[in-house]
């Protein structure tokens, strides 16, 4: 048995849009006994809602919390610390930020940040009011009012978190430097007792590297940065140009060996 872990946005789907082409692939990779795992920066409802029908499992957060059916594998939220100290450091750059429960994300900050933050999600997901008191957040995301005011965001943060912009949105998620998706790849192999020679995994964007790089086999996608193409094991063709099949039928795992 085979581990397949698929990033959602700019690899296995365009906003919610899955490619056809992606979608017969991981029929066919799951019929054949293989497990799909989604990993994401999204928060659990979100990818339950959206892409159950694609997965046997999720791991979201950037690596915070990983589900297999109904079962926790994995769960490590923010401490109540950590909120306050990036919560500080943001206010102090006037930012916006939104921090992700499983079900719901609050958003604090610049107030001109909210509607670009909340667009990315569903409808009414994304509410205003952030108590670190009360929070179990598993990660966040930031808005930024151009690339001069991200840079800042990402120097004042530089040595705790780790940025994924959003390509032309201004808006990026992060990784809490420590745990990411590449520790909880791991960690779900090890639960699963399937060794690392025997998971694959596909990104594009920046938070996708500690995943490529702790999979037994890393793929990146044709659209990805160039920083995730130059650690990949494989570079597949776009998700508009059946990246995820392509991929798949480069190691054997749908189709023909070739």
């Amino acid at each position: 048995m085979n581990l397949v872990f698929f990033d959602i946005d700019g690899t296995l789907a365009i906003r919610k849009d899955v490619p056809v082409s992606a979608q017969k692939a991981l029929e066919e990779l799951r019929n054949r006994g293989d497990l799909v795992f989604i990993c994401t920066g999204r928060s659990l409802s979100y990818v339950q809602m959206n892409f159950s029908r694609y997965a046997d499992g999720f791991i979201c957060s950037n690596g915070r919390l990983a589900v297999k059916e109904d079962e926790i594998l994995y769960d490590h939220p923010l401490s109540a610390d950590q909120i306050r100290d990036v919560i500080r450091k943001l206010d102090e750059l006037n930012a916006g930020y939104a921090f992700f429960e499983k079900h719901n994300g609050w958003y604090g900050g610049n107030p001109a940040g909210f509607e670009a933050m909340a667009a990315g999600w569903d409808p009414g997901f994304v509410k205003n009011g952030v108590d670190p008191d009360r929070l179990r957040a598993y990660n966040f995301d930031v808005w930024f009012e151009s690339t001069e005011h991200r840079l800042q965001i990402e120097e004042a943060l530089k040595d705790t978190c780790l940025l994924n912009p959003h390509g032309p949105h201004p808006t990026a998620d992060v990784t809490v430097i420590g745990i990411d998706k590449g520790t909880a790849l791991v960690h779900v192999a090890e639960k699963l007792g399937v060794t690392i020679d025997h998971t694959y995994a596909f990104g594009d964007g920046v938070n996708d590297l500690c995943m490529l790089e702790s999979a037994g086999h890393g793929i990146a996608m044709g659209n990805a940065v160039e920083a995730l193409k130059e650690k990949a094991e494989f570079v597949t063709t776009a998700i508009r140009e059946d990246g995820v099949k392509n991929g798949l039928l480069h190691y054997g795992l749908i189709g023909g060996k070739e």
